[in-house]
């Protein structure tokens, strides 16, 4: 939980990754990703060769983390969807749902006329998605990929998210937890709703140029 990056020059991109179980929680405008391109290969060659920085941990936000990518230097470039077979169990193979949203630097930004029209609908399924759950997060420090070559002196992060714990029930309700003493007893009159126990930020320190990824207590 100690890890942290700070967001040179030489961080050219940053992925977020997210990956559900549930297929009806996947957002509408994110388009679906054909297995064949070499944009796919290029993101499974994105996910090899990287360094863990935060260990996973569970029940995180992004709220904040989305707030302050918006201000930072950099822009949301691209989205998409892609199914998957979960094959980490030989007997039972499950199908995966991932979700990513890249993030380029500034002076890399290069967008479509139709990315450019479907870019707030995505930016709000994007909010939707962090604001309704809370989510197990591990962050890579990964080599930075272009038409499936890496590129000498830049890099990307992987923000890798799962283990998806829904903050609201589908009426509209907030799941609630019993609170709980050293002793694993029930403390409190009645539940409380659930919350995140840790953030994910992007924050600014006046000493230093460049601002930085790190988790805290939520």
């Amino acid at each position: 939980m100690d890890g942290m990056v700070f967001l040179e020059k030489d961080v050219r991109m940053i992925m977020l990754k997210f990956n559900f179980s549930n297929p009806n929680v996947i957002p509408p405008w994110v388009r679906r990703l054909d297995q064949k391109t070499q944009e796919e290969q290029s993101f499974r060659k994105s996910r090899s060769g990287g360094v863990l920085v935060i260990e996973p941990t569970e029940r995180c936000s992004l709220v904040n983390f989305i707030r302050e990518i918006q201000v930072s230097q950099y822009e949301i470039v691209d989205a998409f969807y892609k199914q998957g077979i979960d094959t980490r169990k030989a007997r039972i193979k499950r199908k995966n749902h991932t979700v990513c949203f890249f993030f380029a630097r500034r002076e890399f930004v290069e967008l479509s006329d139709e990315f450019k029209k479907e870019r707030p609908f995505i930016n709000e399924e994007l909010w939707k998605i962090c604001k309704t759950a809370v989510w197990r997060v591990r962050l890579f420090f990964n080599p930075f990929y272009k038409d499936g070559e890496v590129i000498d002196g830049q890099y990307a992060l992987s923000v890798n998210l799962d283990m998806r714990q829904p903050l609201f029930y589908p009426n509209g309700q907030p799941v609630t937890e019993w609170q709980r003493n050293e002793n694993n007893e029930h403390v409190g009159e009645a539940p409380l709703p659930l919350k995140a126990k840790y953030d994910l930020r992007i924050k600014s320190y006046p000493h230093m140029e460049n601002s930085a990824i790190s988790l805290m207590t939520a």
